[in-house]
């Protein structure tokens, strides 16, 4: 009998010990999975990368994994693919907090702005075909302008000028953290070719381009905002004074203002 329990106990301290030996085991192979997943993507190769990714969700249940993929898909430029697993995400993790909701919402929004085809241009009507004879028009009189006007006329040039500034400094927001997010990303590309990779320094750089994007735009919308307060402040048959230039290389825009 004591024979018998010897080696009963002798056989569930070896299973143990085979136990405690492949976990780590396991997560060793996972996290080299990790890092072959996110070299695949930043290299080029995102099908192989999501598929590394869909077998570590399959295995672990853990919908970061679906996050990562949409990331694959938007660093490859597939941008409709990307929405669709970060909308999966925020569905398989409720759990998720308040601020990081948000932002995955913000990021699905502007992928989606981009890729919103932009409004055809009107056509033009053909002109009526013959000669017109032009006639002078007698210029009338300028009005002079009343105490109210010139009044209401200041308040909203000093509006523009604020939102102007609003938008210079949004824009050069948005310029720092883009220069920053690209610097972030070409360390994170270097170090996935040594094998190496940063959590935080992949984070710091999603952010860094959710800002840059953020600043464009509001910087983009405040300086249109100020060009048109200052055109309502000018008469009506002057130029205008404003003009606002939005690209991916950031916002400019060009002044023509007299007070």
């Amino acid at each position: 009998m004591n024979r018998v329990l010897a080696r009963g106990l002798a056989f569930a301290s070896g299973l143990a010990l085979l136990l405690l030996l492949a976990v780590p085991a396991r997560a060793q192979q996972a996290d080299s999975r990790e890092v072959e997943a996110k070299k695949d993507c930043l290299g080029g190769h995102p099908d192989r990368g999501i598929e590394l990714l869909a077998d570590l969700y399959a295995e672990t249940g853990d919908p970061t994994y679906i996050y990562n993929q949409g990331r694959c898909f938007e660093q490859n430029g597939r941008n409709a693919e990307a929405v669709t697993r970060f909308r999966e995400y925020l569905r398989k993790a409720p759990q998720v907090g308040a601020d990081e909701r948000a932002q995955v919402q913000a990021r699905i929004d502007v992928l989606e702005a981009e890729a919103r085809p932009s409004p055809p241009a009107a056509a033009v009507p053909p002109a009526a075909p013959g000669p017109v004879q032009p006639v002078a028009p007698v210029p009338a009189p300028p009005a002079r302008p009343d105490s109210t006007s010139e009044a209401r006329a200041h308040h909203l040039r000093i509006a523009a000028v604020a939102a102007a500034a609003v938008g210079v400094a949004a824009a050069a927001a948005g310029l720092v953290e883009g220069l920053r997010a690209r610097s972030l990303s070409q360390e994170v590309t270097g170090d996935a070719s040594r094998g190496v990779y940063s959590q935080s320094k992949f984070d710091s750089g999603e952010r860094a381009q959710t800002i840059s994007v953020i600043g464009f735009s509001v910087g983009g919308a405040a300086l249109v905002t100020a060009g048109i307060l200052y055109g309502l402040s000018r008469s009506h048959d002057e130029a205008p004074p404003v003009t606002a230039l939005i690209d991916a290389t950031g916002a400019r825009a060009f002044w023509r203002m007299t007070f």
